[in-house]
């Protein structure tokens, strides 16, 4: 069977927010790598659309201008032609002039408008126009090749647009990944902690059991013991000439014996569930010393007690002492005097107390079964008891957080060493 510890750890699993906030960034990713995708679509498609319209419209005001240029060059020609082409070259020199605005573009629109200029102002002496119409073809080659390179830059710019987008989505898409494949082990370890823990308990449940169906075959020969002599005794009252006082007094030791298994098998069941409260170690050992004053009147007991209280009620405290003096005083050594050494002390967030004496002591198999409800040690066979004492003192620990050690020698003593959690300490306030 696992620890407690190991249980508490299987029982620990990811937060909840923690998942739900995963879930929500993976959501979001996936909302960003959209919205990256349409900006980008939407930016590429305004450039391209614009690349386009502005390319169009350039090479076709080019061409025309070049036509225009070559009628010019053409003679002879009516001043009426003449006119119409100047015309013409105006309005396209009114259309092109917004959309020169690429790199050397606009130098070179200025030098053509100028070259344009400079033939309309000699379209009276149609002489000189033969020298500009060169120069104005050259001037809109020009332009034309500068539009070509803008193109090429315009197209690299959407290529490296479309690449950030990739590389954008890959990040989005890879961190995406990597969150869900998070969550997924999140999961499946969630729920192989869950199946190992539903093992664990079906697994405690059937040794609680076990434990139970023994527990109730014990409670039942203890309480058929004190039982047969009543009945037995009670069929001996009923003959003639019966010692009735001496019948009456067995029945009343085997009533008294059934009474103090019951007392104890209740106290055994409530030992869990503790009350809160605080008792003082010294107060509680001088009323159990006082109460147990006939049983100890022939020994020798030593006091080293603190200042110093622990985190439970004086009636919890004092039942521990009660049971671990008892103890001492029914295994007492038949030879020599009962010795008893309670020793009590505060260390950090804890009370430690200890019962030492010089009783019959146990065998290294009884100290591991010491603990254990109805367990007796073979040499103690001839003890009147029924092993719960020590039983109701490991369960009250347990249910306030604390521990006990028990270290014996036969025919030398016991040595049992209480922990508790001190009054107000960390652990009281857990286990409050």
């Amino acid at each position: 069977m696992r620890s407690h510890r190991e249980e508490r750890e299987l029982t620990t699993a990811a937060p909840a927010w923690l998942v739900v906030s995963a879930l929500a960034a993976v959501a979001a990713l996936s909302l960003t790598s959209l919205g990256v995708d349409l900006a980008i679509g939407q930016k590429t498609a305004a450039r391209t659309a614009q690349l386009v319209d502005d390319s169009l419209q350039s090479v076709a005001l080019a061409d025309d201008l070049r036509y225009q240029a070559h009628r010019l060059s053409v003679a002879p020609l009516e001043r009426s032609q003449l006119i119409s082409i100047a015309a013409q070259i105006g309005a396209d020199a009114r259309q092109y002039d917004p959309i020169a605005t690429g790199p050397g573009e606009r130098s070179e629109w200025s030098t053509l408008q100028l070259l344009f200029a400079r033939l309309e102002q000699e379209r009276d002496e149609p002489g000189s126009i033969p020298t500009l119409v060169p120069q104005i073809e050259r001037s809109i080659a020009r332009l034309i090749d500068i539009n070509q390179r803008a193109a090429h830059e315009h197209q690299l710019a959407i290529a490296e647009l479309h690449r950030r987008g990739l590389l954008a989505d890959a990040v989005i898409g890879v961190i995406t990944i990597m969150l869900a494949v998070g969550i997924g082990f999140a999961v499946l370890r969630s729920l192989g902690r869950q199946r190992e823990l539903v093992r664990m308990r079906l697994a405690a449940f059937d040794e609680h059991s076990r434990e139970l169906e023994a527990f109730a075959g014990r409670v039942a020969h203890d309480l058929r013991g004190p039982l047969a002599p009543i009945a037995g005794f009670s069929d001996v009252l009923m003959e003639p000439g019966a010692d009735v006082p001496a019948v009456a007094a067995r029945i009343r030791r085997a009533a008294d014996r059934m009474t103090t298994l019951i007392d104890d098998l209740l106290a055994l069941s409530v030992a869990g569930r503790l009350p809160p409260g605080r008792g003082d170690v010294a107060t509680a050992v001088h009323e159990v010393l006082d109460d147990l004053s006939d049983e100890l009147r022939d020994a020798e007991v030593t006091l080293e007690v603190a200042d110093c209280a622990a985190a439970c009620s004086p009636g919890v405290l004092a039942q521990l002492m009660r049971n671990l003096l008892t103890n001492a005083i029914k295994y007492r050594g038949a030879d020599r005097r009962l010795l008893v050494q309670i020793d009590a002390r505060a260390r950090a967030e804890r009370v430690e107390i200890i019962v030492a004496d010089n009783g019959v002591g146990m065998t290294g198999e009884a100290v591991r079964h010491a603990f254990d409800p109805f367990y007796r040690a073979s040499a103690t066979r001839g003890i009147p008891g029924n092993g719960l004492g020590l039983a109701i003192v490991k369960r009250t620990l347990d249910a306030m957080g604390g521990d006990c050690q028990l270290v014996s020698t036969p025919n030398q003593g016991t040595r049992v060493t209480l922990r508790l959690p001190s009054a107000g300490s960390a652990a009281a306030q857990r286990h409050a």
